[in-house]
Order: structure tokens, then sequence, then C-alpha cells
């Protein structure tokens, strides 16, 4: 059981590099126990651990052939940061745009990108 902040949180912080984060939600649930716990200034908070993958399936509504992509509404919530915790991202974008994307619109840089699938 995670909560879905957390569990963003903890991908974004596997993407960052950084070794986990503190956050006072789930203390006193179920989500408390096994987890490391730490009080700071009188209060209490869990050590979540981060979160990577080994491959990652990312959907984009528009891709450039850089790997350079546009997520419309929804798909902006985990696919960010999913992008930057696995080792290897496979983009499936619905277009493919023969032209440089605008760097105004993009979503995920190319860098991030492994393999485009269409």
């Amino acid at each position: 059981l995670v909560p879905m902040g957390t569990l963003v949180e903890r991908i974004r912080s596997g993407g960052a590099g950084l070794g986990g984060f503190l956050t006072p939600t789930g203390i006193g649930t179920v989500v408390e126990e096994g987890k490391t716990t730490m009080e700071i200034d009188g209060k209490k908070y869990l050590l979540e651990k981060p979160l990577k993958a080994d491959t990652a399936i990312i959907y984009a509504t528009k891709a450039d052939k850089f790997g350079n992509a546009f997520l419309d509404g929804t798909t902006r919530n985990f696919n960010t940061v999913m992008a930057t915790a696995a080792k290897t991202v496979i983009l499936e974008p619905e277009e493919i745009s023969e032209e440089p994307l605008d760097p105004a619109m993009i979503t995920i840089p190319g860098v991030f990108i492994d393999y485009i699938a269409f």
C-alpha cells in the first residue's frame, strides 16, 4: 500500500539519484509497517526509498525523430518521472513529426529516450 503522491515521489527520487525522502504521510497507519521512521524537530517521518525500473514504456501524443516528446493531459502524471527513473525507455508516440518539435511543447527531452516504437 503506497499513497499516490508517495509513489511518484519515490520514482522521482530514483530518477534524481537520491537515497530517498522523508514524508509524514502514512504515520500511524499500515503504510508505516516495516519502514524506517525518524523524528525531526518533534515530528515523525517515514523514510521512503527510491524506485527505479529496468524498462519504461512511455506513451506520447507526439514525438520527433530525436525522441523529444509531447505528452498531453493525464499522460504527464507519471510518464515524465518514469522516463528519468528507468534504465531503458521506449517511447510509443501516437504521431511522429518529421520536423523537430517546438522546444516550448517538449514534455520529455529526447536525451531520456532509448527507443521509439511506431
